[in-house]
């Protein structure tokens, strides 16, 4: 009997070996490699950074069709992937993170410019968009430049002041000791009169 549990503790020793390092649920066994690991933790800050995909689809304003027409992908790996608890591999997870940056950068790119069968159009549109924001943000300049100007030349008018203020301060300084020492001489004069 006691080799009977002997045998059986050592089975399960030799069963959780053979598991370790090993995917759940995979059919065969299949080692998670150290650019695995990498990579998972990258979706996982991915993710973070810019939601889950049903998130970005909604950000995006797009179909669950049009989405995979944006990652080049069949329909039903976005449903297989959103029913998986978002289990896309890391390489559309990197899209989307390139996709959204490109979304902030460049306020006319839309999904449509991806999608669409004209693009050329919708890349006219983009740079007019942002040839728009160029523009406000050089008449922003300017007005700023012009409220530079302001600044500095009322900084010049400021120190102007102070340097004819410092020098009226010394001229009152030096007009004080002269009076002070006027003042002790006659005081001097007066106390060696009296006391003649």
């Amino acid at each position: 009997m006691e080799m009977d549990i002997l045998g059986l503790g050592q089975e399960m020793d030799e069963k959780t070996t053979l598991n370790e390092g090993f995917l759940e649920g995979d059919v065969g066994p299949r080692s998670k490699t150290s650019l695995r690991i990498h990579y998972e933790a990258q979706v996982s800050v991915i993710q973070k950074q810019i939601g889950n995909l049903e998130e970005i689809r909604g950000i995006l304003g797009l179909s669950q069709r049009k989405m995979a027409q944006l990652l080049l992908v069949d329909p039903s790996s976005w449903t297989r992937w959103t029913k998986q608890n978002d289990e896309a591999p890391p390489h559309i997870w990197r899209a989307l993170q390139w996709y959204m940056a490109l979304r902030e950068k460049i306020p006319g790119l839309t999904p449509q410019y991806f999608i669409s069968t004209n693009p050329q159009v919708l890349h006219q549109k983009a740079l007019k968009e942002v040839d728009l924001e160029r523009q406000q943000r050089m008449e922003d300049m300017a007005q700023l430049s012009i409220k530079l100007e302001g600044i500095a030349h009322e900084r010049d008018t400021l120190r102007g002041e102070i340097s004819s203020l410092k020098k009226d301060l010394n001229f009152h300084k030096k007009m004080s000791i002269v009076i002070l020492l006027i003042s002790l001489s006659w005081f001097a004069v007066l106390w060696f009169w009296k006391g003649l």
